[in-house]
């Protein structure tokens, strides 16, 4: 990553806009940032890695608003950095949380997060994430590094540019895994370790199978000491003995089935005989129930006869019942055209009365006429009269707008005049605040000075407090390690003896006399070992484990007070800390007190900004205002004329219209009723006259139609009184005595069709059933009557027996198909699981190898690690002897650690002047720094090389040059500046003179008291940047 050029707005100690454009430094590829404390110098590096991750540079500055105190009220805070990132440009901008004021009304109102990510194509933008959490997943793809791998190797804060060099070996791991691209070599790891799970599960399944297959046949006391082969052996004679059982049972199948089917052929024959005799009894009873019949038989045949002679005159009892309907049909129509006639004489009485009303009201009509007439002849000067009268009320509301307007322009006059005597006070005040703005700026940048320098101080007091709060808790914390790591050792001491002495004891147990020992090589053994504890490898392991820990424990927090102790060795106060708290608050109060006073001031020059202009302006606006005057006046009298010109034509035009129509309004609402009378006066007559006609022509109908059905009523009487005297006649001939009886004989086809099948089909059954019986007590003469209960309980019997000797050679069938797929199941799963065991040895081997179960306790992945670590700090000893004059070399640590730790990436140092080994936490200020500066340039260098997913063309270092003597600055100078051949960009901040004369091009931050400026200063030229909004 290479920064092109950075943005900041109201961030930290830049309150206006600030651009630092990292292309102004040409070919230079190392640079130094300096100014005074405070001028905003890490502020740069903050706002970089806000825009990068979201989060400023240091830890401690985690939690500080990033807003500057300098900037305007409305000012948002921002940051925007153009960035270079393996031949792809980018943009990203960021705006954290802030309060800013509401845009109406008083108050604050919070702007929540924003984040912006484009890609650069010239002049093209291309929007890759608008939010702040795409953003930030964005970035992570795009960098592959978290912001704390980026403040390691990147951009190296104050008081953290150690932190790699010393950091242990779980976090080097995971910086180096992001840099050397290790996830394929962790991704081999958890593959293995996933197969041997998976092989090991297979084999536990398949163990699993083989003893449920065995348990199915034996129990356990069988199995019990029993091999596979002797298990198989097992099988097969089981399965013999099993068979020589089936052949018997099939031998006492035939017998039964043979017994049964005798059994069930004597049952057959006695249900013949059985079913013949309850034929006979069914047919007995037949013959009786058709016998009680026969008198319902003999009315039903009457019935038939009866019926047959009324069909003979229904046709002409028909045709009487249809002259009787259309008689009453013609009835209702006479009465119904009566009806008709009298409702068409009513009518017609009522259409006579409303044409006699119409013609009363015909005089009226023609007045109506008249007077339209006249209306009509005004119609057009009253119009007229109309338009004149709207020109009065149009005028006569413009001459009150023209007073209106001159009285206000009276009260702006006086307006105008108060407000110029106004503006010439505040032309007084204005000077008078700009002399006292002066000082009062003055002034506060001196207690600013002051109270920075109390703050520094407090708070090295309060880490010194802080860290001497924690040597205290360390001491306790050693004394209670010191007691545990006592207690861990005589535990572990006494159970590795009992568990010594109980080998022994084991080892005892197999000697036999006149056989060697296998320690000493004795023949006897007058005096073996004993032993009554049983102590597992598994307790003794853990005790030693135990007592490991707690030695590292103790070890590291021994480490951890010598460096408490250093650090506070570290800590020099420059003022005397006795009361200091009390000079700070008042320092701060005093500060508060100026800034209260400041802003005061500058809210009212900025309001009075403009106070010349607003004179100017008052003293044009009073021009206007009298001008405005003359023309008001003017229009005024032209409108008055207008009035009253307009008054004198009204009065003429409406002076012929009768005084109540003078009106508009009643003059065109009288013509409105005049047309409506005359409408419906017009309407009606039409109505009624046509209503008159059709009353005329409705009468001269119904009259006609009445007479006609008279006569069809007439006709339809004559005709039924014949017809029915003729079906009298047939009646009586027939034997009927009155129509009652001729009714009840009356059946239909079909009922008189079922009747005569009924009675037919009765002689038939009476025939049939009648033969049957002789013929069936014929057959049955002289018979006895078999025991069929006997018979089916000796068939039953004889056919239970049989079904459960098949049952019992079926179940004896399946258990030997069982056994022998079992025995298959067997010998199939014992080859299966040995094939399985040999595999997940293969593979269990070689996962516990690769997850650092060996002799080095190191895992694949990390044998990696450290190869690519050995790589780096070939690079880093030819820069560290340079500096250090060959005196220090950085070394991995190859040795296993204690207890369960992997290990393989931890640092040491060799120090030529003793000869041995050292941690690298050991070194001092000055040391840590050269080593960890050639650290850091050689993991750049390495990277770089490898063309990776990783970009790291760019470092930052804040700090750290001040604990250098001038020969060893010389060389770590030296090796910065050899950096610009691979084209690495190296920023750094440094207060060191000498630093600022080795290196020609710096970035000067200037700190004024409206917030910092940059200006970059070059070899051979001065380029300066100062944007301001």
């Amino acid at each position: 990553m290479r920064p092109l050029r950075l943005t900041m707005q109201a961030f930290g100690a830049y309150a206006r806009e600030e651009t630092i454009d990292f292309t102004e430094l040409g070919q230079e590829r190392i640079f130094v940032i300096s100014g005074k404390t405070g001028a905003g110098k890490s502020t740069i590096f903050d706002a970089m890695t806000f825009a990068l991750f979201g989060k400023a540079n240091t830890n401690d500055r985690e939690g500080f608003s990033v807003r500057s105190h300098f900037a305007k009220a409305e000012d948002l805070t921002e940051v925007r950095l153009e960035f270079l990132l393996r031949g792809t440009r980018y943009l990203i901008r960021r705006v954290p949380q802030q309060d800013v004021p509401k845009q109406r009304g008083e108050g604050m109102t919070t702007v929540t997060a924003k984040a912006e990510l484009y890609e650069l194509d010239g002049e093209t933008e291309k929007l890759l994430a608008s939010s702040v959490r795409d953003v930030g997943t964005k970035m992570a793809e795009i960098m592959q590094l978290t912001v704390d791998q980026f403040r390691q190797i990147l951009m190296i804060p104050q008081g953290e540019f150690r932190e790699l060099l010393v950091a242990e070996s779980k976090e080097k791991e995971a910086i180096l895994q992001r840099l050397a691209r290790t996830h394929f070599y962790q991704a081999i790891e958890e593959r293995l370790w996933q197969a041997q799970k998976e092989q090991e599960e297979q084999v536990r399944q398949l163990r699993a199978k083989t003893a449920n297959v065995t348990r199915m046949v034996f129990d356990e006391e069988t199995l019990s000491g029993k091999t596979a082969q002797d298990i198989a052996q097992l099988f097969v004679t089981r399965i013999e003995t099993e068979e020589e059982a089936g052949a018997v049972l099939q031998e006492q199948v035939a017998i039964a089935k043979e017994k049964a089917g005798i059994a069930a052929k004597n049952v057959t024959l006695a249900e013949e005989k059985m079913a013949e005799w309850a034929q006979l009894a069914e047919l007995r009873l037949d013959k009786e129930k058709l016998e009680r019949e026969t008198a319902q038989i003999l009315q039903e045949k009457e019935h038939i006869v009866w019926a047959k002679k009324a069909g003979a005159i229904i046709d002409q009892d028909a045709l009487c019942l249809r002259l009787k309907q259309q008689l009453d049909e013609a009835e209702l129509e006479s009465q119904q055209a009566i009806a008709h006639l009298r409702d068409c004489e009513e009518a017609l009485d009522v259409a006579a009365r409303e044409m006699t009303q119409q013609k009363e009201l015909e005089s009226s009509y023609q007045g109506w006429l008249k007077e339209q007439e006249q209306l009509q002849i005004m119609e057009e000067k009253v119009n007229r009269a109309l338009e004149v009268q709207q020109t009065i009320t149009r005028e006569n509301g413009r001459k009150q707008a023209v007073a209106q307007d001159l009285e206000r322009l009276v009260i702006n006059e006086k307006r105008v005049a108060e407000r110029a005597e106004q503006l010439a006070k505040t032309r007084q005040h204005v000077h008078e605040t700009q002399l006292k703005q002066a000082t009062l700026k003055q002034k506060r940048a001196e207690l600013q000075q002051q109270e920075t320098l109390f703050a520094a101080e407090i708070k090295k007091k309060q880490q010194k407090q802080t860290l001497e709060t924690a040597l205290k808790q360390l001491e306790t914390s050693i004394t209670i390690a010191e007691q545990e790591a006592e207690e861990a050792e005589q535990l572990f001491s006494k159970l590795e003896q009992d568990w010594q002495q109980e080998q022994a004891a084991q080892l005892a147990l197999t000697l036999v006399d006149g056989e060697a020992c296998p320690v000493c090589g004795a023949l006897e053994h007058p005096m073996t070992a004993t032993h009554t504890l049983s102590v597992s490898k598994e307790a003794l392991d853990a005790a030693k484990e135990q007592f490991s820990l707690k030695k590292e424990a103790l070890a590291s927090l021994v480490m951890q007070q010598s460096q408490q102790k250093w650090q506070i060795e570290q800590l020099i106060f420059e003022v005397d800390v006795d009361g200091l708290e009390k000079l700070h608050q008042d320092c701060a109060a005093e500060l508060q007190q100026l800034a209260e006073q400041q802003a005061e001031l500058d809210v009212f020059l900025q309001k009075a900004a403009d106070i010349e202009e607003q004179i100017t302006a008052n003293k044009t606006e009073a021009e206007a205002i009298s001008g405005q005057q003359k023309e008001l006046q003017s229009a005024y009298e032209e409108v008055q004329k207008t009035v009253a010109t307009a008054e004198t034509t009204h009065a003429l035009l409406l002076e012929d219209v009768p005084e109540p129509l003078r009106n508009a309004t009643q003059f065109f609402e009288r013509q409105q009723v005049l047309s409506a009378q005359i409408q419906a006066f017009e309407t009606k007559q039409q109505m009624v006259e046509t209503a008159y006609n059709h009353a005329k022509e409705q009468h001269v109908k119904a009259t006609s139609s009445k007479d006609i059905t008279e006569k069809a009523a007439q006709k339809a009487t004559e005709a039924l009184a014949t017809q029915r005297q003729v079906f009298k006649n047939i009646m009586m001939e027939n034997g009927f005595a009155d129509y009652a009886t001729y009714r009840q004989a009356i059946l239909s086809a079909e009922v008189l069709a079922d009747k005569e099948a009924y009675v037919q089909a009765y002689e038939q059954k009476y025939h049939f059933v009648t033969e049957r019986l002789k013929e069936s007590e014929a057959r049955l003469e002289g018979a006895e009557k078999p025991d069929l209960p006997q018979l089916q309980q000796q068939s039953a019997t004889a056919g239970q027996a049989y079904h459960e000797q098949t049952e019992q050679a079926i179940a004896q069938k399946e258990t030997i198909r069982k056994l022998q797929t079992l025995a298959e199941q067997f010998q199939t799963t014992l080859a299966e699981t040995k094939q399985a065991e040999e595999a997940y040895a293969d593979v269990g081997y070689l996962a516990d190898m690769a997850r650092g179960k060996n002799d080095r306790r190191l895992t694949f992945e990390r044998y990696v690690l450290a190869t690519f670590l050995d790589t780096i700090l070939l690079r880093a000893n030819g820069r560290l002897k340079k500096m250090t004059n060959g005196r220090f070399q950085l070394i991995r640590k190859k040795e296993k650690s204690k207890g369960n730790v992997q290990s393989g990436l931890e640092l040491e140092v060799y120090d030529e002047y003793t000869g041995l080994e050292r941690h690298v936490k050991t070194l001092s200020g000055g040391e840590s720094f050269k080593t960890s500066l050639a650290l850091a340039l050689a993991l750049a260098e390495v990277v770089q090389e490898m063309s990776g997913g990783i970009s790291l063309e760019t470092m930052f270092i804040d700090e750290g040059f001040g604990t250098l003597d001038p020969e060893s600055l010389d060389m770590a100078v030296e090796c910065l500046l050899e950096t610009q051949q691979s084209g690495r960009l190296v920023g750094i901040i440094s207060h060191v003179p000498e630093l600022k004369e080795r290196i020609s091009s710096r970035l000067e931050v200037t700190a004024t008291n409206h917030g910092s400026t940059t200006k970059f200063h070059t070899q051979g030229q001065l380029t300066e940047i100062e944007v301001r909004t």
